[in-house]
């Protein structure tokens, strides 16, 4: 009989250092399901996640430099979307991170003047209707969804 398992539960300090030391012994090549028995509670596929995006050393997590951002826009421009392609070639970023920074800073769809009183309207309204799926919000408001939430906070003061 297996336990249980979640992968929806954020990781705890405990986890962590459980995952980096089953990575030291065993590896992070095809080792995942020994890695994840070395884990309680988290799958092979949790672990290859949390390591590969989270805690291996050259994972950078560090603020975009100006040259990463040329070479971001110069690789979506010769691969749209495919976010682990774009990956493989800007050293220390995941796929998830360029995704996240075109997304949210690149994007030249992104409006990022200054905002209106019809914009606050409608982040008003968006947010009533979505809560805080600040991803979608963006996407309605054609702004990052970080933006939109800061400047909810902003109004609700």
């Amino acid at each position: 009989m297996t336990p249980e398992r979640s992968v929806s539960r954020p990781w705890t300090v405990q986890e962590d250092e459980l995952l980096i030391r089953a990575v030291g012994e065993h590896g992070e090549n095809d080792n995942w399901k020994r890695v994840a028995m070395c884990v309680p509670g988290r799958t092979n596929k949790a672990c290859r996640k949390r390591w590969l995006h989270s805690l291996a050393p050259d994972v950078k997590k560090t603020a975009w430099t100006p040259e990463e951002d040329r070479l971001l826009l110069e690789l979506y421009a010769l691969h749209a979307g495919k976010w682990a392609a774009i990956a493989k070639q800007i050293p220390g970023r995941t796929d998830d991170a360029c995704s996240k920074r075109y997304r949210e800073a690149l994007d030249p769809q992104l409006k990022k003047g200054e905002w209106t009183a019809e914009e606050d309207a409608q982040l008003l309204q968006a947010h009533q209707q979505l809560g805080g799926r600040w991803g979608l919000v963006g996407q309605q408001l054609q702004r990052s969804g970080l933006g939109c939430r800061n400047r909810l906070f902003t109004l609700l003061l």
